[in-house]
């Protein structure tokens, strides 16, 4: 008999915890979350009805992946048309990623429109870790960015409390964390479905 309640424990266990998980991913998708946008890198045009969010970690395989085969058409389509804000809200917890993050942002603010050809050139390098030398020799390449400033941001790890604070922000935000996360409007959305869902937001009056 113990054998058996114990068997109809384990089971009921499972089963709850089964329920709390799928209910977890299903309340993700379909209720929108508060984003504080204004404290990410923003592109795009400010005041479009529709702000995509993109939780990121630049030294993520994944996040390389789609910068490499589903931005541009983004970028091309929807941000450089002023059709929606683009918001990153970069992070930083793969092991090493701070200093090219640091790096990144540092890109963001010393010369903004440089900033997605800075990305394109580090998701495209093979080597896993790149150094500070890596990272000034590509900044070096870039039009306009003052490389003294440069060279301090990463010596003097200037956005890592900011990168803290994203990483809790992120937690809160996502019950399940992981990267890339996109959101639209608040809403969460399937990395392969962006275009339509822009598109659907775009399109119909009742999205906000």
């Amino acid at each position: 008999m113990g054998r058996i309640i114990d068997k109809l424990l384990v089971i009921i266990t499972i089963s709850v915890a089964m329920i709390f998980a799928i209910t977890t991913f299903f309340v993700d998708f379909l209720v929108p979350k508060n984003i504080d946008t204004e404290n990410g890198l923003i592109f795009g045009n400010k005041n479009a009805k529709v702000t995509l969010v993109m939780f990121e970690d630049f030294k993520c395989k994944y996040c390389k992946e789609y910068f490499n085969e589903t931005f541009p058409e983004i970028k091309e389509r929807y941000i450089d048309t002023g059709k929606i804000k683009y918001v990153i809200i970069p992070l930083s917890f793969i092991y090493g990623s701070k200093l090219l993050t640091n790096a990144a942002i540092g890109i963001y603010e010393l010369k903004k429109d440089q900033f997605f050809e800075f990305i394109s050139i580090v998701s495209e390098k093979k080597s896993k870790n790149l150094t500070k030398q890596d990272l000034i020799k590509i900044a070096s390449n870039l039009k306009g960015v003052n490389l003294e400033i440069f060279n301090e941001f990463l010596d003097q790890k200037v956005f890592n409390n900011y990168l803290d604070e994203n990483m809790e922000h992120a937690k809160k935000i996502m019950p399940t964390f992981e990267v890339p996360a996109v959101y639209i409007n608040g809403h969460r959305i399937d990395i392969d479905k962006i275009e339509n869902a822009i598109e659907d937001r775009l399109t119909y009056k009742e999205y906000k």
